[in-house]
């Protein structure tokens, strides 16, 4: 199964959780900034899992917006997809994570599928979101098996 991982951050939080989920899910998977994401072939991709970073009033990061326009060029019908991102509740309910939403709309449009419901995590609350992701990846990967 190739699996790749991105992820976007400002101050470091969702690229400690891609990096937990590279370290301790997916050891096989590939680690990538969504700097690095343009030179990846979407097509040869099985799980994608996105870690982004919502910027501003929730707006994707410079990066992010060149990802999620790049995603238009493949078809997605084989690819399974799975979404967490860490923000602050405290910009309010519309911005908070607000990346997540974006992203998910992007991929449910072109038809990939969905692991399990994306996930936002305030970024007080990493160690219980770290435990939600583990369980459903581990449970994706025992259907995998």
């Amino acid at each position: 199964m190739n699996t790749l991982i991105l992820y976007d951050t400002v101050y470091g939080h969702n690229f400690e959780l891609g990096e937990y989920i590279h370290q301790n899910l997916l050891p096989d998977s590939s680690l990538l900034s969504f700097k690095e994401s343009l030179t990846v072939k979407l097509d040869n991709i099985d799980l994608l899992i996105l870690c982004p970073c919502t910027s501003g009033e929730g707006q994707l990061t410079v990066n992010e917006e060149k990802f999620y326009n790049y995603l238009s060029e493949f078809s997605l019908k084989s690819l399974t997809y799975y979404i967490a991102g860490i923000g602050d509740q405290n910009f309010g309910r519309e911005n908070f994570a607000n990346a997540v939403n974006i992203f998910d709309q992007r991929l449910q449009y072109q038809h990939a599928r969905q692991l399990g419901p994306s996930l936002k995590i305030d970024y007080e609350d990493i160690d219980n979101g770290q435990q939600i992701i583990t369980k459903k990846i581990s449970k994706y990967l025992k259907t995998r098996k």
